[in-house]
């Protein structure tokens, strides 16, 4: 996300964020309360997630851990995603979104922006009402290694697909993890997809929002409405983006100092996969990058993000 459009983007972040750290924390962090949403057993229940017995279209997992192990999934079977009010024990994914934002079908994991209940206004290139969307985390982590999603996005202007790694974990000293690896599909235009990283750190005066994203091209099919298998590849030294086997951008460690202070994701903490769709509408710099404010006039009563597939080489 460019620089001008993040006086904005730490709404977004923020509540990712709060829902993550509070909501599915590893055994690593230290809520202080349980979500009001999950009762005391379910929650401690993800915080070991153990996915030894699930179903059998997910193949290669282990006991659950902050290590990387092979996985893959094509979502055929409905217990791959489990809801934030049942026991995700033995899903490798959990939805922090309500039921009706997301959905298994012969096409894969469908998720869904849905139209703002009640009016919806616009001024000064912002909506004042804004869709309710999915957000789905795995409930397992990773150390390093590649996940590959291959996804489309309907194109409408003011929304984003994203399929990312993300660390928000708050730890015992308080402070918030908030590391992120990011792909990111966005209404402003189909024919480019966009990579970011994100490393909040003490050091800084504020958020360096924007310093490390970039547009990619695709070698065919040059639309994010169709399917395209994204990668990230990550480890200790380097993070490299791909799109259809192909890479298309790398990062090293030593690219990302800023002012003499690092900003490489993971770098002290494993990462877990989140997928997701949003309505950048909220805010003025975040609905310009976003190619915004959505139009719901024109556009779907319900808009798609689709996952076919998930996989994790270690």
């Amino acid at each position: 996300m460019p620089a001008l459009t993040h006086n904005i983007c730490p709404l977004f972040l923020f509540l990712s964020f709060t829902l993550l750290s509070f909501g599915f924390c590893s055994p690593y962090a230290r809520p202080t309360e349980v979500p009001a949403s999950m009762n005391a057993s379910s929650y401690q229940t993800i915080q070991h997630s153990n996915h030894s017995n699930a179903s059998e279209s997910v193949h290669g997992r282990g006991n659950s851990d902050r290590h990387c192990q092979p996985f893959y999934t094509t979502f055929s079977d409905p217990s791959t995603v489990a809801d934030s009010n049942s026991n995700p024990s033995n899903s490798p994914f959990v939805a922090l979104s309500p039921p009706e934002t997301y959905a298994i079908t012969s096409n894969g994991l469908e998720m869904y922006l849905q139209r703002p209940k009640g009016e919806v206004h616009s001024a000064n290139g912002m909506n004042d009402n804004l869709g309710e969307a999915a957000t789905i985390n795995s409930t397992f982590w990773m150390d390093s290694g590649k996940v590959t999603y291959e996804a489309s996005c309907d194109y409408v202007p003011g929304v984003v697909c994203a399929f990312i790694l993300i660390d928000a974990v708050q730890v015992s000293d308080g402070e918030l993890h908030l590391d992120e690896i990011d792909v990111e599909l966005v209404g402003s235009g189909s024919a480019r997809w966009q990579t970011n990283i994100f490393k909040p750190s003490k050091a800084d005066p504020e958020p360096h929002y924007g310093q490390f994203d970039t547009k990619e091209q695709y070698p065919q099919n040059p639309s994010y409405t169709s399917f395209h298998k994204y990668s990230i590849s990550w480890d200790s030294e380097k993070i490299v983006w791909g799109v259809d086997g192909q890479d298309a951008r790398t990062i090293r460690k030593e690219d990302t100092y800023i002012n003499g202070v690092p900003h490489f994701p993971g770098e002290s903490d494993s990462l877990r996969l989140q997928l997701g769709i949003w309505d950048g509408s909220g805010a003025e710099g975040t609905s310009t990058w976003a190619g915004g404010p959505v139009n719901w006039d024109t556009a779907p009563q319900k808009i798609v993000a689709t996952v076919r597939s998930v996989s994790v080489e270690c």
